[in-house]
């Protein structure tokens, strides 16, 4: 995107620069302006360029000058402007000639202008015009803009840009997993959004820093030269990058003027992603009371679902998919989920897409999200929900650093009004977890096995007494860290008092002499398959007996 030299010279700032020759070529494009005033400075010019110099050089040599100007044409810069009365006086008639036959502008710069002025002055005019468009659209579009559509304000603003540009120019809406291409070719298809998101291009390709601020860079294919570079320009909010805008070099390379259009249109995507963010931030607060009329099994049918969502704007979930439940929980000494919503909130916004999950706060420990899995096997379900919730729910710790904060997956069901089966296996994941997995953080209810069975009332700790009467006698004993720990190491040892004893780092004998005592201060037999898998059980909830 540049602006022509024609249109530089009809500005007041230059009201008061003067074209000597090659009025022909008034409709060449310039993309930036250097400056020259050495004698080999002229040949590390790119093209499109406004060149500055004061004519020292030229002066008493005009075949020099000559050579300047047809080597800055054949590298198609845009004009040539000198300060003639400093050091020429006049230019050459054999000068002004070739100007013309080129249509090459040489113009006068008047003699108190300093250089940075006349750099400021182009790219003034350049940034103005863009400007200027982009207000006139605003004021044509008021209507539209004034809405919350903001995918037709995110296409409003793409489609400005790619007419300054004219270069063609894709966003890729990466939470949502849609595409709008201008003009609309298909350029870049739905199903490749993954290799955008990731940079995970399915060819060799070079990467190019053009902004290190912004993140916005190049990547070009380098195995098929035919193909055509791109810029990518990251749209990241709270750390997350949320969408992509990507302009296609159909056309070449862009410029210095183009970088700085793009930066302006990266701040109004910004802004607008960041009032879809804030509307989503108030209108996810409905949820709560949804979530909790869904496990209480308040709204046991769709007829009556639906009419609950009515008062909700955007609510996006197919209700004829499957779902399943996750349940984020945290111990009972920790201050309240609800002071935390707006953190809790962003982590969920910038990670799922809207249409995939909706979540709530149910008390002051738990977070409820129901999760959109149509998409997934009966199979592999809880694999593919565990790969999805890997790297939020890391978030979510970082964000509690001092908390332990565990995640429990429920059991698929076929219809959403059915949630609470979800549920209720999704906190039991957690809560009977939590002890039998004492290293896991994340628990599907499916990874329980027979644990499942266990009801969380059953597991109070008036109770441990009476149903743990095999183990509890050892918590009396003065020795009992060392004794249940000995226990524990044996059965996994599948009661090979060898292998126990490496790994306890102590003599084979010392494991059976323990081994005897435990058994005779519980009275029970370690070699009945029964008792002993009692003992494994009771182990697996020894913290609770403590």
């Amino acid at each position: 995107m540049g602006v022509t030299i024609g249109e530089v010279l009809k500005t007041k700032f230059f009201a008061e620069y003067q074209l000597i020759a090659g009025e022909k070529g008034l409709d060449r494009e310039i993309q930036a302006v250097s400056l020259f005033d050495a004698p080999d400075g002229y040949k590390w010019v790119k093209g499109k360029e406004f060149m500055l110099s004061s004519g020292y050089l030229f002066k008493d040599n005009s075949d020099y000058f000559k050579e300047v100007i047809l080597f800055l044409y054949k590298q198609n810069s845009t004009c040539m402007a000198i300060k003639r009365d400093r050091y020429l006086g006049e230019v050459p008639k054999e000068i002004i000639d070739l100007c013309n036959d080129l249509g090459f502008p040489l113009i006068n710069v008047p003699n108190g202008v300093a250089w940075i002025d006349v750099i400021n002055a182009v790219n003034s005019i350049v940034m103005n015009r863009y400007i200027t468009h982009v207000i006139d659209r605003k004021n044509a579009d008021k209507l539209v803009l004034r809405s919350d559509n903001f995918h037709k304000k995110i296409e409003k603003t793409v489609v400005c840009l790619s007419e300054e540009l004219m270069y063609p120019l894709t966003v890729v809406d990466i939470l949502e997993e849609e595409v709008f291409n201008y003009p609309k070719e298909q350029l870049f298809p739905k199903d490749e959004i993954s290799f955008i998101k990731d940079d995970n291009y399915p060819f060799n390709y070079q990467k190019e820093i053009l902004c290190d601020k912004l993140n916005i860079y190049r990547i070009t294919n380098i195995e098929d030269k035919d193909k055509c570079s791109f810029v990518i320009i990251p749209i990241v909010i709270k750390g997350v990058t949320v969408s992509k805008l990507i302009v296609w070099e159909s056309f070449g390379k862009v410029d210095y003027y183009d970088l700085f259009v793009i930066r302006l249109s990266y701040t109004l995507l910004l802004e607008i992603y960041e009032q879809i963010y804030l509307m989503n931030s108030f209108e996810r607060r409905f949820y709560d009371d949804l979530i909790k009329s869904l496990i209480n099994g308040e709204l046991n049918s769709k007829q009556s679902l639906i009419k609950a969502i009515n008062n909700i704007q955007d609510f996006k979930l197919n209700m004829e998919n499957k779902f399943i439940c996750v349940c984020v929980k945290q111990n009972e000494d920790n201050p309240s989920f609800y002071n935390s919503r707006e953190e809790i909130s962003t982590t969920f916004l910038l990670n799922i897409a809207k249409d995939k999950s909706i979540f709530g706060i149910l008390d002051d420990n738990t977070i409820i999200l129901i999760y959109d899995v149509e998409s997934y096997s009966n199979k592999d379900v809880v694999k593919n929900v565990k790969k999805d919730f890997e790297n939020i729910f890391e978030q979510i710790k970082d964000s509690f650093p001092d908390r332990d904060i565990r995640l429990g997956i429920g059991d698929r069901v076929d219809d959403i009004c059915s949630i609470k089966k979800s549920y209720v296996g999704a906190v039991k994941a957690v809560d009977i977890g939590s002890y039998i997995y004492t290293d896991g953080e994340m628990i599907a209810f499916e990874d329980l096995g027979p644990f499942g069975l266990l009801r969380l009332e059953s597991i109070q700790e008036k109770d441990f007494g009476n149903d743990f009467s095999n183990i509890s006698p050892l918590l009396k004993e003065p020795d009992s860290e060392e004794l249940i720990s000995t226990l524990n190491v044996y059965l996994e040892s599948e009661s090979n008092c060898n292998i126990a004893a490496k790994k306890l780092f102590i003599h084979s004998n010392t494991v059976r002499y323990r081994i005897a005592k435990i058994q005779q201060i519980c009275d029970i037999d370690l070699g009945d398959p029964i008792e002993r898998l009692k003992a494994e059980i009771a182990l697996k909830f020894i913290t609770k007996l403590k």
